[in-house]
């Protein structure tokens, strides 16, 4: 049995390399009887100048696009709601954490995503500790993500084991790509939404994600999930 989650961060539409993990998220917990669950991150310090209105507003319409696709959940949550409760629990384990990042203290190393630039994710103490409570306490067992999240997986490990907690079992999934280069909120478009106002089903979306992920097949769909290194002639 799976559990799982989709983990959006409230600062954008969703896209089809959003929808790609969701997919992957759904079938594997309701194919081995889990459940399977969507948190919002509305607390990330990437949307601390958000308002409360335009948060509402972009979680309001993922939610729209996950019910419109048809996507089964089973538990709909958002970080800013469970925060107090998760940090008093942090606060009980006696494990002093950082209120606020100091200057590069949670810069990553930089890694290479195969047939992509060199890209580093920063990473915050605190909100991994979070992470890993809030995991624990809808019971995820199996945390599937796009690659990268590479950079976090020995942090997470890290505070699993300071609070004597079960580590979950990680898959990282190869970002989806395109034309333009790996499908993401800072590349734009490719979201759902826009497919929705051009004329396109939920299952004709879900196909082409689908036929992307296995292979480079139709010609005329510019999405796929197969990376050329860049560093091999091939």
């Amino acid at each position: 049995m799976a559990n799982t989650r989709f983990n959006p961060t409230a600062n954008g539409n969703l896209h089809l390399g959003h929808l790609f993990v969701l997919l992957v998220n759904e079938y594997i917990a309701h194919n081995t009887g889990g459940k399977f669950y969507v948190r919002f991150d509305d607390e990330n310090e990437l949307i601390t100048n958000f308002s409360s209105y335009k948060l509402n507003c972009i979680t309001q319409s993922q939610i729209d696009d996950i019910k419109w696709l048809g996507v089964e959940v089973d538990g709909w949550s958002w970080q800013s709601q469970i925060l107090p409760d998760v940090r008093a629990k942090i606060k009980k384990s006696g494990h002093k954490m950082f209120t606020e990042p100091f200057p590069g203290c949670h810069d990553m190393p930089l890694i290479v995503r195969l047939g992509a630039d060199y890209i580093s994710y920063p990473y915050v103490n605190q909100q991994t500790a979070e992470r890993v409570i809030m995991d624990n306490v809808l019971n995820i067992t199996h945390i599937i993500r796009g690659d990268d999240f590479l950079t976090e997986y020995s942090l997470y490990h890290y505070f699993c084991q300071l609070f004597e907690l079960p580590i979950p079992k990680f898959i990282f999934l190869p970002r989806l790509s395109s034309i333009k280069g790996d499908i993401s909120k800072s590349n734009g478009g490719y979201t759902v939404a826009s497919f929705r106002q051009e004329g396109y089903t939920s299952e004709e979306i879900k196909k082409l994600v689908k036929d992307a992920c296995v292979h480079n097949s139709n010609l005329t769909w510019d999405l796929y999930n197969i990376k050329r290194n860049p560093r091999l002639n091939i």
